[in-house]
C-alpha cells in the first residue's frame, strides 16, 4: 500500500507543478516500500527523492519569482523547502544509529510534510499565481486549505 495516495485534491492547476507533484508522490511512495526489502534499494530510493525535490523546489520557487507573488510568501515557502531538505538529510544520515526508528520517523516525516505542503503551502502559492497572471484554477480546489 502507498505511503500517499494520489488524488485530485493535489491540483494545483499550474500543469508543471502538478506534473512534478505527482512525481514527488511516486518517489516518497517508492522510498516507502524499499524500505521494507532492501538497503540498496532504499539508498537508491532516497538518492532518487532527494535529487528530484531540489529541481521541484527550484521550478516552484521560479513560478513564484516569475509571478511576482507577495514576497512574505516567498520566503516562506523558500524557507519551508530548505527546512524539508535539511531535516530529511539529518534524519537519513542517523539512520544507522537506530535504523528501524529513524527511518519509521524519516517515513513519517516525509509522508506528512509532503501532505501538508502540497495541499496547503503549494495550492496557497498557486492561488495566488493564479490571481497574479489573471488565470483561473480548476474547478474550486482552493476552498478548503
Amino acid at each position: 500500500m502507498a505511503c500517499i495516495q494520489w488524488g485530485v485534491d493535489f491540483y494545483t492547476g499550474l500543469p508543471d507543478v502538478d506534473q512534478q507533484h505527482n512525481k514527488l508522490v511516486a518517489l516518497a511512495n517508492r522510498l516507502c516500500e524499499a524500505a521494507k526489502h532492501d538497503p540498496e534499494l532504499l539508498s537508491q530510493a532516497f538518492e532518487a527523492l532527494k535529487d528530484y525535490v531540489v529541481e521541484h523546489f527550484s521550478l516552484e520557487e521560479r513560478l513564484m519569482d516569475e509571478a511576482g507573488i507577495d514576497s512574505d510568501h516567498i520566503r516562506y515557502h523558500k524557507h519551508a523547502h530548505a527546512l524539508f531538505v535539511a531535516k530529511v538529510a539529518e534524519l537519513w544520515e542517523g539512520r544507522n544509529d537506530d535504523e528501524g526508528d529513524t527511518l519509521n520517523e524519516m517515513l513519517a516525516f516525509l509522508t506528512t510534510w509532503i501532505l501538508q505542503h502540497i495541499l496547503h503551502t503549494d495550492r496557497e502559492m498557486a492561488s495566488a499565481i493564479h490571481t497574479t497572471l489573471g488565470t483561473e484554477a480548476p474547478h474550486n480546489m482552493f476552498t478548503h486549505y
